[in-house]
């Protein structure tokens, strides 16, 4: 049997945040309430926690003279809606790199191929011409 992974929801994150700030549960009793595992909640938690002590001036209002202080500064502060415009950005982000992004590379294979060189030959030929720079490396799979 294969597991199914699943990314929290808006709603979920919200749920989260009612839980951890409002009503003061830990990790083991929000994964209860949401039906998620703790190692979720917990990574969840600390993706999305803010700090809002002001020491060493992490924390510098528009206000100064109108510092918040309270309950709420007391311990890191979850925020629903920082943790899902993160999750947001996380997901529109790239995971692969872009194999020709180097422009030195990019013109060096095009003008080889220009030549007729293969693939293989351009392979091994940047790897003799530039021995030390990882930049300037493509596999022959990649170029096909």
């Amino acid at each position: 049997m294969t597991k199914v992974y699943s990314h929290l929801s808006a709603e979920e994150r919200v749920r989260i945040d009612e839980l951890r700030n409002r009503e003061g549960l830990g990790v083991r009793q929000i994964a209860l309430r949401i039906g998620r595992d703790k190692s979720t909640v917990s990574r969840e938690l600390r993706r999305g926690l803010w700090f809002a002590s002001n020491e060493n001036d992490s924390y510098r209002p528009y206000r100064p003279k109108r510092l918040k202080t309270g309950a709420w500064t007391a311990r890191p502060f979850y925020s629903a809606l920082t943790a899902q415009r993160k999750a947001e950005t996380r997901a529109r982000r790239s995971r692969k790199p872009l194999r020709m992004a180097y422009d030195p590379l990019l013109s060096w294979v095009m003008d080889a191929l220009r030549k007729g060189w293969t693939p293989e030959l351009i392979e091994g030929r940047l790897k003799i011409e530039w021995p030390d720079d990882p930049r300037m490396r493509i596999s022959h799979e990649c170029l096909y």
